[in-house]
């Protein structure tokens, strides 16, 4: 069990398998379930103490594990297929974008036809409303090939479900539940409407409902982040009920003045506009108000008024101030401390379930024989053997390369801070940071370095590539707050300045053809001669760093690309007579690679670097954004699309409609990109008054379509820009905030780990010649951040609580102060509940 190894395909045939045997007959079922309570060997303790790791990585503790060898297997299985099962999932979100709409449907499409958007997508009937109809013109699929791809990936989501069950079932053997019964219910409803609705749309073809994107919705939040991040979205929203009621009267009873003083103005103002316009009865006043608050037709609903009477800025001006400036910033504000609230308390209760796995993961692992002596004290630890074990074991579980002994070797040394051979308890407590950090090591120098080395040419290119910094020589990528013995060589200067060179001679090539200037035919062998000097510069870096070290570069990797194009094209140029456009066009990509020499400036590289920080450690807010107008963009294609033309007859007669006046029929929901990019755009500006119109226009008011585009409208704009698009806003702000202060060198914090390994990273730089890369992972990184942007809240309720300690504890008698150390000290356990109360107090 301890060297499983499982391929691609056969972990799901084996998942399939496994589901098979027990399914296939309930006799056959019994007959494997009575198999696996016959006595067997027991999980070696490194396997059930890489189960406990691996869950604490995911948040989640267990007070015991299964210990048949076949719950391991499952196990393994199960995670394999988890990583599947999940992009199994962002397929099926992806296929909706891909799907003919349902409105484009016809009963005369074959199943396998291949046609353009502009094909399937004709208006419904309306006349000579074809012209109308705008599509993003995406290419979409086959009915009969979506069908496919459908099936396929519910059937691996079903595997993932099956092996689940099993998994679950082993938990339950000793007293535990690996998934709650809740989660494995909609896990089965929802692959099962899944199914029932590719069943559906295969014979029902022309449908006017189609379920299933709101079941890729369902099957999204099983996915456990997603989940906590759509649960924090939930419990949020309840946050703003109080305000919301405050802003709703707020605008009910300005929307009642406003139309008993504005109805009765029938007449028009100088502009020809009716002064009354919005404001016609109870119910239109009640939108031009509440648009009004979005700012979205700010100043548009108050200039008739304020034409026919200026006084009416008594009016306007306190309703702005309570409805926009008040109690618009108050939900935000309410929103955004709810969210932090959510997050803090998660990150909390994350942690501490965590120290619980590692605990337990030590439990296992600890030599029961042997102890060490360190620090005066006799300790349990784990051996180097041991942790090899399970380092080994946790790669396959997480479908990782299985580590070398060397790499084995420098994890343990990186969490052994007393370099004793052995990790105590506390080292240990360090593991699962330990897990999220990979550790890649490379040659730094190259065959023709190492050749060259003692000779004059070897001298030449050191004294080319290297600045005289003194230091190791980390290679490319140096470690942060470590000076680059590359950047501000000479050979460095001169790329920089062939770069900016060659950035002038763009742009003057450009003055020539906007101004239809005819270009000497010496231009086209100056774009050669940069295509060159391009692969010149990546000739001498492969001269110097070996491939594996300079290809650890993204920068390195955008140039080798960019110039083995160019060199391609000029080739084409020199022998086959190729256009000399293509060098000129091709040479923008380095362009790019301006921003690259801008690194150079250290304010810019900061910037970036906290801005791509910022995005990774927001990464659930943009997902919790990105779901929302998801979900409303389905639910509005299949509401709208193909109606919003003017030759529908519900529109045709409506000359009043802005939408058409503004040509903004781009802004529609004939597939699921125009819908998705409609709706970014109602997101970022809160609230547009031309489309929600056009939309609302479609039915007779207070009928029942006419109820639900409101509820539509209205729930999107709670959902999207008043609460995660604002959270979005807000925490990215103060992420950025706390990010610069991360980044500045007096606030930067190292842990034993980092410090550790950078004492690994000087001496295999300074003594082996090798470069050791160490890459947090994205979830560590983020931890980080959460942990430092709450660790002052922390801070000052630990000194509340100290200070509440002490004025406690010095009301205390000596004696109950006795008695509270030794509870504390855990040497007295069968102490009375007095003590045990005086000792929690002290």
């Amino acid at each position: 069990s301890s060297q499983f190894r499982f391929e691609h395909w056969g972990v799901a045939r084996q998942g399939l398998g496994l589901w098979a045997r027990t399914m296939s007959s309930p006799r056959r079922g019994k007959c494997e379930r009575d198999k696996l309570k016959e006595p067997l060997l027991d999980m070696s303790n490194a396997e059930l103490a890489c189960m406990a790791l691996h869950e604490a990585l995911q948040s989640k503790s267990f007070a015991d594990f299964p210990k048949d060898p076949a719950a391991w297997e499952t196990y393994v299985i199960y995670h394999r297929l988890l990583g599947y099962s999940h992009l199994a999932v962002g397929g099926l979100l992806v296929l909706t974008i891909f799907e003919i709409p349902l409105w484009c449907r016809s009963a005369t499409d074959s199943y396998w036809d291949w046609k353009s958007s502009g094909q399937h997508c004709t208006a419904r009937g309306f006349g000579d409303a074809d012209r109308e109809v705008i599509v993003s013109g995406i290419p979409f699929l086959p009915l009969g090939v979506a069908l496919m791809i459908e099936y396929a990936l519910l059937g691996i989501i079903l595997a993932r479900v099956m092996v689940s069950a099993r998994l679950h079932s082993h938990f339950r053997g000793v007293g535990e539940s690996y998934r709650s019964n809740r989660d494995m219910i909609i896990d089965y409803v929802m692959v099962l409407l899944g199914f029932c609705d590719a069943f559906y749309t295969g014979f029902f073809p022309k449908s006017s409902f189609h379920i299933a994107p709101f079941v890729r919705f369902g099957l999204a939040v099983t996915i456990p982040w997603v989940h906590k991040v759509i649960g924090s979205f939930l419990r949020v929203s309840k946050s703003i009920l109080t305000v919301g009621l405050f802003q709703i009267g707020t605008i009910v009873i300005a929307a009642w003045v406003a139309a008993m003083i504005f109805d009765d103005l029938d007449h028009k103002d100088i502009y020809g506009m009716p002064v009354n316009q919005g404001f016609e009865s109870f119910g239109n006043a009640v939108y031009t108000m509440f648009t009004a608050q979005t700012t979205a037709t700010l100043p548009d609903a108050m200039v008739p008024t304020f034409h026919n009477n200026k006084l009416v800025l008594l009016f306007w001006m306190p309703f702005y101030l309570l409805a926009v400036c008040i109690f618009a910033q108050v939900i935000l504000a309410t929103v955004y401390e709810e969210y932090q609230k959510e997050v803090e308390g998660g990150m909390k209760q994350g942690h501490k379930v965590r120290l619980q796995g590692i605990e337990l993961a030590f439990t296992y692992l600890k030599d029961r024989e042997n102890k060490i002596i360190k620090n005066g004290e006799e300790v349990e630890v784990v051996r180097y053997e041991t942790f090899a074990e399970v380092v080994k074991l946790m790669s396959v579980v997480e479908q990782k390369e299985v580590l070398s002994s060397e790499m084995i070797r420098i994890c343990f040394d990186a969490l052994d801070d007393d370099s004793s051979d052995a990790i105590c308890r506390s080292e240990f407590a360090d593991m699962c940071e330990m897990l999220q950090i990979s550790l890649i090591i490379t040659k730094r120098d190259s065959i023709v370095k190492e050749h060259l080395q003692g000779t004059a040419y070897g001298r030449l290119l050191e004294r080319a590539m290297s600045n005289g910094s003194e230091g190791p020589d980390f290679g490319v990528c140096p470690p942060d707050g470590v000076e680059s013995k590359f950047i501000g060589s000479p050979f460095d200067i001169c790329m920089n300045t062939l770069l900016g060179m060659n950035v002038a001679w763009l742009i003057l090539q450009s003055v020539f053809d906007l101004n239809d200037i005819p270009e000497p035919s010496w231009f086209s062998k100056v774009d050669l001669a940069f295509s060159f000097l391009y692969v010149f510069e990546v000739s001498v870096k492969l001269c110097w760093w070996s491939w594996r070290e300079y290809w650890t570069s993204p920068d390195n990797r955008f140039d080798f690309v960019t110039s083995l194009i160019l060199a391609v094209a000029g080739l084409a140029f020199l022998f086959f007579d190729a256009p000399r456009d293509w060098i000129r066009y091709l040479n923008l990509l380095r362009l790019i690679r301006l921003l690259k020499a801008l690194n150079n400036i250290p304010e810019y590289e900061r910037i970036m670097q906290i801005i791509m920080r910022m995005i990774t450690t927001c990464g659930d807010v943009l997902v919790m954004n990105f779901l929302v107008v998801y979900m409303w963009a389905a639910w509005g294609q299949q509401l709208y699309g193909g109606l919003l033309v003017k030759d529908n007859p519900a529109l045709k007669e409506q000359d009043d409609l802005d939408y058409f006046d503004s040509h903004f029929q781009v802004y529609n929901f004939n597939d699921m990109v125009l819908g998705m990019v409609t709706l970014f755009f109602v997101t970022i500006t809160q609230w547009n008054n031309q489309v929600t119109c056009v939309c609302m226009a479609l039915h007779e008011h207070f009928t029942f379509s006419w109820f639900v585009t409101c509820a539509y409208w209205i729930s999107y704009y709670i959902a999207s820009p008043l609460i995660a698009f604002n959270v979005f806003t807000a925490f990215s702000i103060d992420i950025f905030i706390k990010l610069e202060e991360m980044l500045d060198p007096k606030n930067q914090k190292e842990g034993e780990i980092s410090k550790n390994l950078k004492g690994l990273q000087n001496d295999m730089a300074e003594n082996q010649g090798l470069v050791l890369r160490i890459q947090e992972s994205a979830a560590l990184r983020r931890e980080r951040v959460f942990q430092a942007f709450f660790e002052d809240d922390d801070d000052d309720s630990d000194e509340d609580g100290a200070d509440d300690a002490d004025e406690k504890s010095s009301k205390e008698d000596g004696d109950d102060k006795a008695d509270g150390d030794d509870k504390a000290d855990g040497d007295d356990h069968a102490e009375g509940d007095d003590k045990a109360d005086t000792g929690d107090k002290v």
